[in-house]
């Protein structure tokens, strides 16, 4: 049994930041990778706070805002005031937000095709219970990071 833990933990998040860099640039987002992670968060977690979206995503609220302000000009998400708190503003995903994540996601996955295919059948079910480990793994926290 592999006791490494803080080892285990350092491969596991400079690999996943690894083949997020390493995601085929020539598809033509219009979006940032960062701007596609709000969307998904949305998505993932229904409206949300500003600040709450600050938090989750470990950076500043005049940050989110700004990145906010622009997926609310490209009508990819709506801003709402938050009925609990008329100070606050709640996020939420627009259709087009979701189509555009959508899309992205899809062409992602098509771009990896080839290189999936190359593997093994085992390597490639390495990796389909790697992804359900990883998932175990950020429920033990919960789903809003």
């Amino acid at each position: 049994m592999d006791d490494d833990l803080q080892g285990l933990g350092e491969e596991l998040i400079t690999t996943a930041a690894r083949m997020v860099r390493w995601v085929p640039k020539e598809h033509g987002f219009t979006i940032s990778l960062a701007a596609a992670r709000l969307l998904a968060r949305l998505h993932d977690n229904g409206p949300t706070r500003i600040s709450d979206l600050a938090i989750a995503e470990r950076c500043s609220q005049p940050t989110i805002t700004n990145h906010i302000k622009r997926l609310e000009a490209a009508q990819l998400v709506d801003r709402h005031v938050d009925p609990g708190d008329a100070r606050a503003w709640i996020i939420t995903l627009t259709e087009t937000g979701e189509q555009q994540l959508a899309s992205m996601r899809a062409s992602l996955g098509t771009s990896l095709q080839p290189y999936l295919a190359a593997m093994s059948r085992r390597d490639r079910k390495a990796l389909r219970d790697g992804i359900a480990a990883m998932r175990r793994l950020m429920g033990i926290e919960g789903a809003t990071r």
